[in-house]
């Protein structure tokens, strides 16, 4: 601790309750830290860390003291306890080590980690799953895009913002409720709601279909707590989808995960060029909470004309990724470049995955004959079965 000046550290648990019974499930573990004897904000001393290199280690910090104090509290049944962890601990693997010898927890993990390297996020994820941890999205609403990669992280757990609790309702409002509720439908995740400080609060709270919550009306955090049951997790039934992380491999393609569940069809390379296009102006008609994958095949298939749209995209908000062979250069910033290897099976593919709060397609397809390619004949699925379109851009990001 003396690395980052902290002369103290203590955690304090904050109640997670169960909105119908008022019983206390679980905890939340937040750390205090002080410097020269002076509380100082966990978010500064993120910042200051984040800024100096050093994130990683501070959040590794901060867990080990919650650990420590859970353990010392008995708070050890099976996710009775909430760990925050930080995007850049999970994508430099730095935490592996503490949360993999833990008690089951509930690791929360901040929306922006979605947008910042999902494929990372989803290795982690998977990682921590398997040593028994449910994972939960923290601050869903923040960030509108996180809303389209939701089903790839699948967290057992959504937490809302507090501020849609807080806020007088607006069609953001409908949007983040419409999208949560399809989605703990398709996957029988819990929703738990933050910041709720007044009755008032608890009737937003059920009707965003929160059945737990956390908040001064339920009780401020304090170095007290007693062990609680633990949050319990309603599985997918059968024939929905499941919260359980789908282990897509670098030998998985879109093409690989529609066409075997989906007839082929034969397309000219015209027709084919006129539904990316559509995918496309879907993407950008939704805005910031689109995310679009494309695979192009070689580099030069990337032209001007594709670059003009893909600016419009960024421009809009869109979250872009773009995978070909050889260098993908002059993609308008912060666009995703992903170099493929010639002898990877996508380098083969034209895919055209797009995610959004309210909608999902994925166009994947390959020349019939590359030896005739004036003809330009193509096998191809297009699909609108989230299911598939999701796995399908686990498949691209697992790269």
């Amino acid at each position: 601790m003396q690395a980052f000046g902290i002369d103290r550290l203590t955690t304090n648990f904050q109640p997670v309750v169960d909105i119908d019974t008022g019983r206390v499930v679980a905890h939340e573990a937040l750390s205090r830290a002080s410097i020269n004897g002076a509380p100082v904000a966990p978010d500064r001393l993120l910042h200051d860390a984040y800024q100096s290199g050093t994130a990683d280690e501070l959040d590794s910090v901060f867990i080990e003291s919650a650990l420590r104090a859970a353990a010392t509290r008995g708070l050890l049944s099976p996710h009775s306890l909430f760990v925050n962890v930080e995007p850049i601990s999970l994508a430099n693997g730095f935490i592996t080590a503490p949360l993999l010898s833990a008690p089951p927890l509930v690791i929360e993990i901040t929306e922006r980690a979605l947008t910042a390297d999902p494929g990372a996020l989803l290795t982690s994820a998977a990682a921590l799953r398997a040593a028994g941890h449910l994972i939960a999205i923290d601050d869903l609403g923040a960030e509108p895009a996180s809303l389209a990669l939701l089903p790839l992280l699948a967290p057992e757990i959504v937490k809302l913002d507090m501020n849609l609790i807080r806020r007088q309702p607006d069609r953001t409002t409908a949007a983040m409720m419409t999208a949560v509720a399809a989605y703990a439908e398709r996957s029988g995740a819990l929703v738990l709601a933050e910041g709720v400080e007044t009755a008032e609060h608890i009737t937003r709270a059920r009707a965003l279909g929160a059945s737990v919550a956390q908040g001064w009306h339920f009780g401020k955090p304090s170095e007290s707590a007693r062990d609680a049951p633990g949050v319990t997790v309603r599985r997918a039934g059968p024939g929905r989808h499941s919260a359980a992380p789908v282990r897509d491999s670098i030998d998985t393609t879109p093409f690989g995960v529609v066409s075997a569940e989906t007839p082929l069809r034969v397309g000219d390379r015209a027709m084919l060029v006129q539904v990316s296009i559509l995918l496309e102006e879907r993407a950008a008609a939704a805005g910031d909470s689109a995310v679009l994958l494309s695979t192009f095949q070689s580099g030069d298939n990337i032209s001007e004309n594709t670059r003009r749209r893909y600016d419009r995209l960024i421009e809009s908000g869109c979250l872009l990724t773009a995978y070909s062979t050889g260098a993908s250069a002059a993609l308008p910033h912060p666009a995703r470049s992903v170099t493929v290897d010639d002898a990877d099976p996508l380098a083969a593919e034209w895919d055209v995955v797009l995610l959004t709060a309210d909608y999902a397609a994925a166009l994947t397809a390959r020349e019939i004959d590359a030896s005739r390619h004036r003809e330009g004949l193509y096998e191809f699925v297009l699909t609108t079965d989230r299911d598939l379109v999701t796995r399908s851009a686990r498949a691209l990001l697992a790269r």
